[in-house]
């Protein structure tokens, strides 16, 4: 049953996990660090830079090459799910020469190298590492990552990618692709909470729970805009700007309803019932049908989830955005969920304001 999935899927989850995501930094040991005494003083400066945002850190001609292609295509890779084409994160690629002051201090820094170069590029990339390590690195070349917390600033994560020629590390991003751009998510997902969470809904929440059994966290600015019986909707709503959650739940009886045809039918009965237009039914949060919907199994604490991304449109209104649902089971309460959060942001970037509903339900689920 979903309890046995369940396993399966976290054990095969921790399977997967490459062993290099645990090594140490003597690997890599990065030249010009912060002392330790500073980072024991606490006089680091604190992190910098926009949400999503990464300096990337390699040379100029790989980044115009064949590993910049790769390296593109992990970082730059558009969001599925909305109107417009936006990548997952934004990359701002530095001259290895340039890295210094300010760029050091950002809160996603991307260190790319290889050490089959002679360019001035390569050559500055390689001061970050000692002469043992390069060595190690060239005799295993199963060595390519390693990620570092709080390097020259606090609240910083640091990838390094790199590998003994450009071959092998191409081989390496392509079969890691989805674990590196993971890291960075979760922690951006973190960092967001710890911001989102910062003021709440609290009385909203009490209320919520004692109702419904459920314990959301609600950010400051959402508001109750529907409540039935096993449906809470909430909304943010601004001037050309609103954010919606929705939380449906029901008895958990099958494991059909995992389907992917199951639960675009089981959106389409709630949507329509509980998101109408009061004064024309008609009027209801439906699918955009000509653009395509994405679902895939994830792993959210040790859950079993479905995550679906699409497009949203209000039926017969010119009127629309993204949307991203969790379906999910609750054993102890013996509820599946269907939690879905959609925006409408005509004429703006989609992508942070999507990470903000997703950030909300995943912490649900979780």
């Amino acid at each position: 049953m979903i309890k046995t999935r369940n396993m399966l899927l976290s054990l095969k989850l921790k399977k997967n996990i490459h062993p290099l995501l645990f090594l140490l930094p003597f690997i890599v040991l990065l030249s010009g660090c912060s002392s330790k005494s500073e980072k024991e003083l606490g006089l680091l400066p604190s992190a910098k830079g926009d949400t999503y945002e990464v300096i990337l850190v390699m040379d100029t001609v790989k980044w115009n090459g064949a590993l910049g292609d790769q390296i593109k295509d992990i970082f730059m890779e558009e969001i599925k799910g909305l109107p417009q084409p936006e990548p997952i994160f934004t990359v701002r690629d530095i001259n290895p020469v340039d890295f210094k002051g300010f760029l050091r201090q950002h809160k996603n820094l991307v260190l790319v190298t290889t050490f089959d170069e002679t360019t001035a590029g390569t050559q500055k990339l390689k001061e970050f590492f000692t002469l043992e390590s390069i060595a190690k690195v060239k005799e295993d070349e199963k060595l390519f990552m390693t990620t570092q917390t709080d390097e020259f600033a606090k609240g910083q994560l640091v990838i390094n990618l790199f590998s003994k020629d450009e071959q092998t590390l191409i081989k390496h991003l392509k079969e890691n692709k989805s674990r590196i751009q993971d890291i960075l998510i979760n922690t951006e997902r973190k960092r967001m909470e710890s911001s989102l969470f910062k003021a709440r809904k609290k009385d909203l929440e009490k209320a919520l729970k004692k109702k419904h059994d459920i314990n959301l966290l609600i950010p400051e600015g959402y508001k109750l805009a529907k409540e039935e019986k096993n449906f809470v909707w909430l909304r943010y709503p601004e001037y050309d700007l609103d954010k919606n959650l929705l939380i449906y739940y029901k008895n958990y009886t099958s494991e059909n309803e995992f389907n992917a045809d199951s639960i675009m039918l089981w959106r389409e009965r709630i949507m329509s019932e509980y998101t109408q237009d009061p004064d024309n039914p008609n009027y209801y949060v439906d699918l955009q049908r000509i653009a395509p919907v994405n679902q895939r199994k994830i792993n959210i604490s040790g859950k079993y989830v479905i995550e679906t991304r699409g497009l949203w449109r209000l039926k017969e209104r010119f009127r629309g955005g993204p949307f991203v649902s969790y379906v999910f089971v609750d054993q102890d309460k013996g509820r599946i969920y269907y939690t879905e959060g959609f925006v409408y942001a005509p004429g703006e970037s989609k992508r942070d304001h999507i990470r903000e509903v997703e950030t909300i339900l995943k912490r649900f689920a979780g």
